[in-house]
């Protein structure tokens, strides 16, 4: 991971973003549309706290990304609505980079800010290996809303204390 910075995405990353969420699988080329109202929200504020990160190569490729933002009916509690990285990339550790760095990130705010990061997924067998990532992290399956994305496919939703 050492040739990889993450930083801040910018509209430029938006096409990528969308590609590598296609790419591996998460969303269809018509439902990853939906991420140009959530990045352009986080970036001119009107999705308030809304945050996205990429991880860019040593080439400039942006190979990763990830969004993440406050609840805000919940007392320091933060949920992960987004991450992938690109198929060519993947079991490199650079979704655990992203992830540690999603968690200092919350954590550097201090104990006023952020207290939890939840994260939920599928699931479905296509998902059975990001489960098995969250669990690697640390994160704790703590409930399973039956039928919720359609027949036979429920949300399974994680958590980890972050202080």
């Amino acid at each position: 991971m050492t040739t990889h910075t993450i930083r801040t995405a910018t509209a430029d990353d938006l096409a990528r973003i969308k590609e590598i969420a296609v790419d591996a699988d998460m969303f269809s080329a018509d439902e990853a549309e939906f991420f140009d109202d959530m990045l352009h929200g986080a970036l001119d504020g009107s999705l308030q706290g809304h945050e996205w990160r990429v991880v860019e190569a040593a080439d400039g490729t942006v190979v990763a990304a990830a969004q993440f933002a406050p609840e805000p009916y919940a007392d320091r509690m933060w949920n992960l609505y987004f991450i992938a990285v690109h198929p060519d990339h993947q079991s490199t550790g650079i979704g655990a980079a992203v992830m540690d760095h999603v968690e200092d990130d919350l954590r550097g705010r201090g104990e006023g800010e952020a207290r939890t990061l939840v994260v939920e997924t599928s699931s479905t067998d296509q998902y059975t290996r990001t489960r098995a990532f969250y669990a690697r992290l640390g994160y704790v399956e703590e409930a399973r809303i039956r039928e919720f994305y359609g027949p036979g496919d429920h949300k399974v939703v994680f958590w980890k204390q972050l202080n």
